[in-house]
């Protein structure tokens, strides 16, 4: 679809979210919890946090849930009974609108679409993707922490947002990108107005520190350089790096149950675990913290674009901001692309 543009007042776009709740959306908004910011339902469009930069977790939660039942069996003599989970699911989330976001965390869903619909089409993951509507907001101030412009996107990017807005003043403009974010819209045509694409502010020359290119260049040529041994001598191995980000997508299959009735799940995991890759013998591929952190680079400024011409990375920096031992991949990214 080619994109549309209207404005909104501020105080019309109070009515617009507070008219979806009422029409009973499911608005998932940056909202205050426990003295932090995170992705949580709202009831009112006063629970959301629209002056903190980002929430501690981006909301990949709601694309790819951190436990969620793939399927259940009970057990009756000789019947045997399977419920599948996806029923769960199916329709569940019609009617969900994710507020408030970045572009950042924006352009994160059609990056992990691709690997969800790469040689198996995850009904999961499509699912809850298909129903979702993306309302974000241009970053008017990114953090030192914030490299989105050299992953292929920008502070004001649409990409993956359904609806963009840029704030102007006492108003928005509304960017609208495809046919769900038109169909929100015209449903509250009386809280918008249709506008020209020149009447939209341009985008500022946003400026690059690197060329992630030049990183990809290094992680070709370079898997055994000492740089990720030593760099990474400080890694705990926490997983915080990949828990946070908005496209890391390990995730481990466990099935609970006994002869009667169990489910199998699927739950988050991460390649910064020693047990991720440990083997049945004791052997362990990636046996030190260097040669895991190496693996996460590769996969994200490496393996993933080579396969799907995407980088697994957004630029968000919530790896860095959460890191326990100040762990900067946006200077590693950097450093690497220097030595190339």
């Amino acid at each position: 679809m080619e994109e549309k543009y209207f404005e909104i007042s501020t105080e019309n776009l109070k009515k617009f979210i507070d008219g979806i709740i009422t029409d009973n959306y499911e608005v998932i908004a940056p909202t205050d919890k426990d003295g932090d910011t995170f992705y949580g339902k709202i009831n009112k469009f006063e629970e959301t946090n629209l002056d903190i930069l980002l929430p501690k977790m981006s909301y990949k939660e709601y694309l790819l849930p951190k436990t969620e039942t793939l399927f259940e069996y009970s057990i009756s003599g000789v019947d045997t009974e399977v419920k599948d989970g996806l029923q769960n699911i199916a329709g569940a989330n019609e009617k969900r609108v994710i507020f408030g976001g970045r572009p950042c965390d924006a352009g994160a869903g059609p990056i992990m679409e691709k690997v969800f619909n790469w040689d198996y089409k995850d009904e999961f993951f499509n699912e809850r993707f298909k129903n979702l509507t993306i309302i974000s907001i241009a970053c008017e101030k990114p953090d030192n922490y914030c490299f989105c412009t050299e992953m292929q996107l920008s502070p004001e990017s649409s990409y993956g947002s359904d609806i963009l807005l840029k704030k102007s003043g006492d108003k928005y403009f509304a960017i609208v990108t495809g046919e769900k974010g038109l169909n929100l819209v015209k449903a509250y045509s009386n809280l918008f107005t249709e506008t020209a694409k020149d009447k939209v502010p341009a985008d500022k020359d946003w400026k690059k520190i690197f060329e992630v290119e030049k990183t990809k260049s290094f992680l070709d040529k370079n898997f055994e350089h000492n740089y990720f041994q030593e760099r990474f001598l400080s890694c705990i191995g926490c997983g915080v790096c990949t828990y946070t980000c908005p496209t890391c997508h390990c995730f481990d299959i466990q099935d609970e149950g006994n002869l009667k009735e169990g489910r199998r799940i699927r739950n988050w995991d991460s390649c910064q675990f020693g047990i991720f890759t440990l083997h049945t013998s004791g052997h362990n591929p990636r046996v030190t913290q260097g040669d895991r952190y190496r693996q996460r680079l590769m996969h994200k400024f490496k393996i993933y674009s080579e396969k799907f011409d995407k980088y697994l990375c957004v630029g968000c920096g919530r790896c860095s901001r959460n890191c326990p031992e100040d762990i900067d991949i946006k200077e590693v990214a950097k450093n690497l692309a220097e030595m190339a």
